[in-house]
């Protein structure tokens, strides 16, 4: 079972929505999806709630996050998903450090704005912390979300700003477009409308995010969770 956590407690960087985003596209890759909402606004679950208006290998959870552990472990016998995605909130460090532990990769979404790379530095810290103290080196990286098409003398800055405190950062990009606006409402993008252009795009961008993914976890250094993903 290939797990990926989703971390900021930064509101408005799109966690949500690109974690759900991210889940469908795994679903129409063909891959059994199980979706855990940590987040206290339960963003994901909410929007996924409809068993009707969702494939049936798109699963969700919103357990208590003290006892996250035994729930991955239920998931893995209950569901027998290929991914496991868990929407968790940096602010609770508890199942914020359960998550990255027993995630084979941890995704950091920021917006291109100070605050939001200050909050992605401080769970990136956290990471490296908690992977220090087992003499493990962690795999994790920091998507850019909501980028703009024209690219300003502001998010220019913050690009410099994620080089210089050596964050790694996905090559792919969440631009800010409508489709991930509508997730709530239509799905995410991969099962909502593709001939609409907003819907193709982000289609594409999530392929390539896939992609990338899939590739840092054939590395040979790709860290494995501690239980070896629950195999």
């Amino acid at each position: 079972m290939l797990v990926i956590s989703f971390a900021s407690s930064k509101g408005g960087v799109g966690k949500s929505t690109t974690c759900v985003s991210l889940a469908g596209c795994y679903v129409k890759a063909g891959a059994r999806v199980h979706l855990i909402d940590l987040d206290s606004n339960l963003t994901a679950s909410r929007w996924l709630k409809d068993e009707t208006a969702r494939p049936p290998t798109l699963t969700v959870s919103a357990p208590d996050p003290q006892i996250l552990t035994e729930h991955l472990q239920e998931t893995a016998r209950h569901y027998a998903p290929d991914v496991t995605l868990i929407d968790v909130a940096g602010s609770y460090e508890r199942a914020l450090t359960i998550a990255i532990a027993r995630a084979n990769l941890t995704i950091i979404p920021c917006a291109t704005t100070e605050a939001d790379i200050f909050e992605a530095a401080r769970i990136a810290g956290h990471i490296q912390t908690m992977y220090a103290a087992f003499d493990r080196v962690p795999l994790y990286r920091v998507l850019a979300t909501r980028v703009a098409a024209l690219v300003t003398h502001a998010q220019a800055h913050a690009f410099r700003e994620i080089a210089r405190l050596k964050l790694p950062l996905f090559e792919t990009v969440i631009p800010h477009r409508v489709a991930y606006e509508e997730v709530g409402l239509l799905g995410p993008p991969h099962l909502a409308d593709a001939r609409r252009p907003s819907t193709a795009k982000a289609i594409t961008d999530l392929e390539r995010l896939r992609s990338e993914i899939d590739t840092l976890l054939a590395a040979p250094e790709a860290t494995l969770t501690a239980d070896e993903s629950a195999a």
